[in-house]
């Protein structure tokens, strides 16, 4: 009889799941990532706080299905995220909390081909980054972090050159349309 279920690090997972919070320290062998590639409906994968690396960002790029990748608190660097330029259904990426994210990883999120939000509070992404990846990128949302808060006046006059954005100043409000609804 068929197994309906695979271990994967320290936990059983279905393989028809669509959601997979995977936690773990310490070096974890990309052979045992590579038992994702199984869970052929996944479709948000939650690896906030692991110590996930770019190796790992390797194979976590071949699971085409994705659409929500949380990557907070991570250890993934500007260079890692181009191997998730063939996540063509990924709508959602959350990279808060790495401060080792800089203006530099912006071309790589600029070729994820469906990507309309990305979380970027509490990296080193730039108010200069942030126009030029949407010079390039349409995306629908933004959410930040209250560093954000003394470029307000530009960030309102992002969100009238891309009516379609909305950005979300943790703590302060959203802007849209040029405008700050607190």
């Amino acid at each position: 009889m068929p197994s309906h279920t695979l271990q994967i690090i320290n936990q059983q997972v279905a393989l028809d799941t669509d959601y997979l919070k995977l936690s773990f320290s310490g070096d974890i062998e990309k052979t045992e990532l590579y038992k994702l590639l199984r869970l052929k409906n996944l479709k948000h994968l939650n690896t906030a706080c692991a110590d996930l690396c770019d190796q790992h960002l390797e194979v976590i790029g071949q699971i085409t299905t994705l659409e929500l990748l949380d990557l907070d608190s991570t250890a993934i660097t500007d260079n890692g995220l181009q191997h998730l330029i063939p996540l063509n259904q990924l709508k959602e990426l959350r990279l808060k909390d790495n401060p080792q994210l800089t203006d530099a990883c912006l071309d790589f999120l600029s070729n994820i081909e469906q990507l309309k939000l990305i979380h970027i509070g509490n990296t080193s992404i730039t108010i200069t980054g942030l126009a030029t990846l949407l010079a390039k990128k349409e995306l629908a949302t933004i959410i930040l972090d209250t560093t954000f808060d003394t470029a307000r006046d530009e960030l309102l006059k992002i969100t009238k050159q891309y009516p379609q954005l909305s950005i979300t100043l943790k703590g302060t409000g959203v802007i849209a349309n040029g405008k700050l609804n607190e």
